[in-house]
């Protein structure tokens, strides 16, 4: 009985760090054509330009070259959506609280983006 156990238990650990590991979230840049790509979206204040760099099939930055949204607070949270989704090499990143449809135009661009690079 306990050879069994330990053995599903084995049996177990294994489905679920091979699980874990082969998770694509759908938003992930591997396997995405490099280049320079670029989408505009309505934001709070108007449209969001934003531009996604893909090297080595990782996204290497994210910006905003146009952007109309209030200084301080609109700009500041794409900054950090931006930021977030090149750490995370996915456009499936959380708003900024207070910002959500300047963090939305971003993070809508960016899926838009990587829709490009397929």
């Amino acid at each position: 009985m306990k050879k069994f156990l330990a053995l599903a238990l084995a049996g177990m650990m294994v489905l679920s760090m091979s699980a874990c590991g082969s998770k694509d979230k759908g938003g992930d840049a591997a396997g995405y054509k490099d280049g320079t790509y670029t989408s505009t979206q309505k934001g709070n204040n108007g449209d969001v330009t934003v531009e996604v760099k893909i090297e080595g099939g990782k996204i290497t930055s994210v910006t905003t070259p146009e952007q109309a949204e209030t200084a301080g607070l609109g700009d500041v949270a794409m900054e950090k959506v931006c930021a977030a989704i090149v750490e995370a090499n996915s456009a499936e990143v959380d708003t900024i609280s207070g910002a959500t449809n300047s963090s939305n135009a971003v993070i809508k661009g960016v899926t838009e983006c990587l829709g490009q690079a397929k």
